[in-house]
């Protein structure tokens, strides 16, 4: 053999080994980047699947208390994290750890969890911080290289990140605070009379009015008594009053305040003014004409009873009728007035002391129904929102119109425009603006100002959606979702700006939110059958003529209209509505 190919072929042979394992290294290396990248993308997968799922559990949970909320929010991305998987190995030992950064040991997937305010450049917050509105998952997994051993790698510690936060959404609020909106308030009819056979007091619980859907004695829910159409009584259990409305014109109702006078009443019955005046009715009982339906004074029963019994709140004790009809006069607030209203001549075991009359006023408020469960529903409505979601919220309340601004009133009389001694005042009918400035939600200011709402006039549906619309299209965040919530418990009664006629005004206003692609979402409270009708033929989701539709179905864009016919339901409905506007997450 020639020594020359001899030493080729050995030169030869020596590069092909060296080549194969120079080729292997590099191989083995270049899978062990590979594996790397793929656990890498594999761990982001499985971060930002469990932020996802977070942030849902957070949009989709009706619990009001935020630290609870959230700590269940984070155990369920702990757990979707878990079902994830990693080169082909469920996360099941994953657990967390209270601080970042942190080095896992070989196999080891420790997880971070955050909430960030994305209002303060996405900062930090801590559990309970209604501001927290983004969950942020931070993995740390400790990779074992596949052929370590062989080339001197050590365990390779990886981080993934996953971010995923609620919607961000600007919701306007339509709140029907029109008269019938306490027609299911428990309530006395009252003749307070002075009988002057025995120098005394009478306090005779007046008929109900023919035609009214309970017989006998006027005592029970207001809608009862009077026995209304379905746009409901103008009648109201606490100021303004408007007794006299309670003869609607038609000589349907048959019930008279007593200021009417002529034959249907007997003026004066009320006496010369609200407190501390002689109780009315002279020359005396027999000399008094009238119908057996007058009434001198409307009580709201604060015991919630449909007939009044006796009541205990605070120190303040309401044994009986007397002494209830005389705190809401204010004949309870010293002895002074006390003896002067002569009051004093039948109301027993009750000591005059300040405060009767507001304590009177106060759980006559909680017991007006059924806008003390709406305004308990709406509040609960945006505590939800507040802590699933980025929300920014405005209201309308509406009546005869709608709000315009956060101190707007109407002024009326306090009793009657019959009984003028008793004065006027400015009742609330607020509208608040959305304010797009970050971390600017409304949401102390119109939980605060919900339960001032009162009783009172018509109902202007249309009158509040354009407002809304005017709310939303010039106050909207950039990327925000926007949707007009509309509740009442009846139907348009009242007309403008749109279109004289209520009904074609509302539908108007629909149109108008059709036009720059806003949703509404209608509740309707039915408080008698009688209503339903007109209810669902106005605020349905399922004809969208604008002519002869509803004014969830007109505008599209996801609208629903909920039908609810018990008050109590109430809050279950707005809690279901909420849930329903939180429906996407963003990541």
């Amino acid at each position: 053999m020639n020594y020359r190919n001899a030493a080729g072929q050995a030169t030869i042979a020596l590069v092909f080994v060296i080549a194969f394992f120079i080729i292997g290294i590099v191989g083995l290396f270049g899978f062990e980047i590979a594996r790397a990248n793929l656990a890498r993308e594999e761990l982001r997968t499985a971060c930002q699947s469990a932020a996802v799922a977070g942030a849902a559990a957070v949009a989709g949970s009706d619990d009001a208390e935020t630290a609870r909320m959230q700590t269940q929010a984070l155990a369920n991305a702990l757990y979707v994290f878990k079902e994830n998987a990693v080169l082909g190995m469920r996360q099941t030992n994953a657990f967390k750890v209270d601080g970042n950064p942190y080095t896992p040991k070989a196999g080891e997937t420790a997880l971070y969890f955050e909430f960030l305010d994305p209002h303060s450049n996405n900062a930090p917050v801590q559990i309970g911080n209604p501001n927290g509105k983004l969950v942020k998952v931070t993995a740390f997994y400790g990779l074992q290289p596949a052929f370590g051993k062989y080339l001197g790698l050590s365990n390779a510690p990886l981080q993934a990140v996953g971010v995923a936060g609620v919607p961000v959404l600007d919701i306007v609020l339509c709140f029907d605070v029109s008269g019938s909106i306490d027609d299911q308030t428990p309530v006395t009819f009252v003749k307070r009379l002075w009988n002057p056979t025995t120098s005394k007091i009478d306090y005779q619980v007046t008929s109900s009015a023919p035609g009214a859907r309970a017989a006998g004695l006027a005592q029970g829910p207001l809608a009862d008594i009077l026995g209304p159409p379905p746009t409901g009584t103008g009648v109201n259990g606490l100021y303004p009053q408007e007794l006299s409305t309670t003869d609607d014109g038609a000589n349907r109702w048959k019930i008279y305040f007593s200021e009417q006078g002529g034959t249907n009443g007997a003026t004066g019955l009320r006496g010369a003014t609200n407190s501390g005046s002689p109780p009315g009715n002279f020359p005396g009982l027999g000399a008094r004409t009238g119908t057996s339906y007058t009434f001198t004074d409307l009580v709201v029963n604060i015991d919630g009873k449909n007939s009044f019994s006796s009541f205990t709140a605070d120190g303040y004790s309401f044994p009986d009728l007397a002494t209830l009809v005389e705190a809401s006069r204010g004949n309870l607030e010293n002895d002074v007035v006390f003896k002067s209203s002569k009051a004093d001549t039948s109301v027993t075991g009750v000591q005059p002391r300040a405060g009767y009359q507001a304590k009177y006023l106060e759980y006559a408020k909680k017991n007006a129904q059924p806008i003390a469960a709406a305004q308990d529903a709406a509040q609960m409505f945006f505590t939800i929102l507040n802590n699933d979601t980025d929300a920014h919220f405005g209201l309308v309340a509406f009546s005869t119109n709608a709000g315009r601004s956060a101190g707007s009133t109407t002024s009326n009389y306090n009793i009657d425009r019959l009984y003028s001694q008793a004065g006027s005042s400015n009742f609330p009918l607020p509208q608040i603006v959305l304010d797009p400035t970050p971390k600017s939600t409304n949401y102390a200011t119109v939980s605060s100002i919900i339960p001032t709402t009162v009783a009172h006039g018509s109902t202007n549906i249309g009158d509040a959606v354009d407002q809304a619309i005017t709310m939303l299209e010039s106050k909207q965040r950039a990327g925000s979702r926007r949707a007009i919530v509309v509740f009442t418990d009846g139907q348009p009664t009242a007309g403008g700006p749109l279109d004289g006629d209520p009904w074609s005004n509302a539908r108007k206003a629909a149109v108008r939110a059709k036009s720059v692609g806003i949703p509404i979402y209608t509740i309707g409270l039915a408080q008698n059958p009688e209503v339903i009708p007109g209810e669902k033929a106005i605020l349905n989701d399922w004809n969208s003529d604008p002519g002869q539709g509803g004014i969830a179905a007109i505008p599209g864009n996801g609208g629903r209209f909920f039908l609810v016919t018990n008050s109590k339901n109430l809050r279950l409905v707005f809690e279901n509505l909420a849930r329903q506007l939180v429906q996407l997450v963003r990541g």
